[in-house]
């Protein structure tokens, strides 16, 4: 079976944010990486569905990322 860059994202994407909901501590991390970026830029590998850049953006971080699954962007 050959391997795809993006099955897993493909999968998961649907139920990915409600899968990790109680698993991560989204509010915690993006507390401390607002921290550590002071107001300035962020680059976020594995972006996924935006779940730690999107709130990060809203602190007034600037965010910037990338990602192999297009489904979960």
């Amino acid at each position: 079976m050959a391997w795809e860059k993006n099955l897993y994202g493909d999968r998961i994407a649907e139920v990915y944010d409600d899968f990790y909901s109680d698993r991560f501590d989204t509010a915690g991390a993006v507390e401390f990486l607002g921290d550590k970026a002071r107001g300035g830029r962020a680059l976020e590998l594995a972006i996924g569905t935006g779940r730690v850049a999107l709130p990060l953006r809203n602190t007034g971080v600037e965010v910037a990322g990338i990602d192999i699954s297009e489904r979960m962007v």
